[in-house]
């Protein structure tokens, strides 16, 4: 349960846009004069959604890198057993997706305890690799699951695809502007995104998951709800924040969870190629799962 809970919340951050007609709205400022309304409307910009979508799925598919800090709380219950379990981490991580890596820091603090725990971690073409703060020793995950990983996180960081999905859902969207980027945000019905969220995570899951529909079918999406910054100059995101209530149901129990996600992305195209240090790679102890 606990690593499809996880597969999930994963996939969930890399759906971001939709498309629509028309212009950005102006956010409403203090006002400070005819000068500054003057130039207020000299920046606004008069691109489409629909033109920013464009423009921004172009980058995007010509990103080669970016660095991401993310807060991130998860509330989950289960309501047969009456258990609660809240978690909330900070995690900083450097992308490259070409070849496709990640370096990822992440701090993970549960209520109730006032123990926090620090993960580190590399994912590359030479396997997933992570540290083990109470053990004092780097793991390695098996070669099967790895590979899984690699080629699931190498389909998430092409954000093309998904804009173009997400398009169904352009009324629910609304699009405003300020001197310096595009905003956009979304409120939805569960209800709408079910079959949308089954049928992504089933191409985008790992085989031997994808493969038992079990998890798909007693997966519910209760609310989701979006805002996502993009640079008026480059069009990359600069903000993606997203709170989620979902239900998934496996062996008799009830699962409820809401995430709440604030993203700032940053570093894009700067990040230097990603490497497992040979110290991790000589010493590192294969996981048994």
């Amino acid at each position: 349960m606990k690593k499809s809970l996880a597969i999930l919340t994963g996939f969930l951050m890399i759906l971001m846009l939709a498309a629509c007609s028309e212009t950005a709205k102006p956010v409403n400022e203090s006002d400070g004069g005819t000068d500054k309304k003057e130039t207020k409307a000299e920046e606004a910009s008069e691109l489409t959604l629909e033109e920013v979508l464009t423009k921004s799925t172009e980058a995007s598919e010509e990103l080669k890198s970016f660095s991401v800090n993310m807060d991130m709380s998860q509330e989950m219950s289960s309501g047969t057993e009456g258990e609660n379990m809240n978690i909330d981490s900070v995690i900083d991580m450097d992308v490259t997706t070409d070849p496709m890596a990640f370096y990822q820091k992440m701090t993970m603090s549960m209520d109730g305890t006032e123990e926090s725990y620090d993960i580190e971690s590399y994912f590359t073409e030479e396997g997933m690799f992570l540290y083990d703060a109470a053990g004092k020793q780097w793991m390695k995950f098996p070669k099967e699951m790895s590979d899984d990983l690699l080629q699931m996180s190498s389909q998430q960081t092409n954000p093309g695809e998904e804009l173009k999905k997400l398009q169904e859902f352009v009324d629910d969207f609304t699009f405003e502007q300020d001197a310096k980027s595009y905003i956009l945000k979304l409120k939805a019905d569960g209800e709408k995104f079910n079959d949308f969220v089954k049928e992504t995570a089933a191409e985008t899951l790992p085989p031997e998951l994808a493969a038992n529909g079990e998890m798909l079918d007693n997966m519910k999406i209760s609310g989701v709800e979006y805002e996502i910054v993009i640079d008026k100059e480059t069009f990359y995101p600069s903000v993606l924040n997203m709170i989620m209530e979902m239900e998934i149901t496996a062996e008799g129990q009830t699962i409820s969870m809401k995430q709440n996600m604030n993203g700032q992305y940053s570093n894009y195209n700067k990040v230097e190629a990603i490497a497992v240090p040979q110290e991790v790679l000589d010493t590192a102890v294969e996981m048994e799962m």
